[in-house]
């Protein structure tokens, strides 16, 4: 059994395409989960390092509730 959390995101449509992009042009392709994890996982990681600093100003999409 994996030891990971799975939980579900909403991405607007272009963010949507852009990581599809990034998947399907990749050799080998990847999947959508591994970008997005590893997206996050970097973020997080330059959080730690203090390399980024809150509040991080992030540009929703067209289609956020925020």
């Amino acid at each position: 059994m994996s030891s990971k959390v799975r939980f579900s995101v909403s991405l607007d449509p272009a963010t949507n395409q852009a990581i599809e992009k990034i998947a399907e042009t990749h050799k080998p392709e990847l999947s959508k989960s591994y970008i997005v994890e590893y997206a996050l996982v970097r973020l997080l990681d330059a959080m730690e390092a203090k390399q980024l600093t809150l509040p991080l100003v992030l540009e929703a999409g067209r289609d956020a509730d925020c």
